[in-house]
């Protein structure tokens, strides 16, 4: 039996014993990173993007906390001015008021204003103003800019400037209106 180790040992060379081991090293080694090694390292790459992530939600959690009074604010001007123009009898009278405001602040001159009847849905009503104005590029530019953003939830629905002669001003006819729950 000591003849057929011997006889084997005397087989292989040093060299060729180098080779062998160092094979079955790289292959043991090979196993145990593909079954040990990787699936670790798979997941903890798993773990860093899920932590990315949440690291982006949490800061855009953060932002909006910093603003959060601001928009509390806002909405409670704006819940205050809806409750107020329900609990008038004609909301017409709070939107008139707004579109002066806004006109004076845009120097804008109104020349005609003009309510039409409301047109009630099931689910809404909505209030449609005329207005006939004069003023030059820029006041009607932030005219129309102020009214998309109003509180009130006011919308431009069309409106046509004309150009007037010997002047840069121009006259606009504009059809506004505000859609409410009822």
């Amino acid at each position: 039996m000591f003849k057929k180790i011997n006889i084997m040992q005397r087989i292989l060379t040093r060299r060729e014993k180098l080779i062998l081991y160092s094979t079955l090293g790289v292959f043991i080694f090979s196993i145990g990173f593909n079954f040990l090694i990787a699936p670790v390292l798979d997941k903890n790459q798993a773990l860093n993007q899920q932590i990315t992530y949440t690291e982006k939600k949490i800061k855009k959690y953060l932002r909006l906390l910093a603003v959060k009074e601001e928009i509390e604010g806002k909405f409670r001007k704006f819940s205050t001015s809806s409750k107020d123009l329900q609990s008038a009898e004609d909301a017409t009278v709070g939107i008139l008021s707004e579109l002066e405001n806004l006109a004076k602040n845009s120097n804008i001159r109104i020349l005609d204003i003009r309510p039409r009847a409301p047109r009630r849905g099931s689910l809404y009503t909505e209030t449609l103003i005329e207005l006939k104005t004069e003023a030059d590029m820029a006041g009607y530019l932030k005219f129309i800019y102020n009214i998309e953003n109003s509180l009130l939830l006011l919308k431009v629905q069309g409106f046509r400037l004309d150009s007037k002669s010997g002047t840069q001003a121009l006259d606009g006819n504009f059809s506004i209106s505000q859609i409410s729950l009822d």
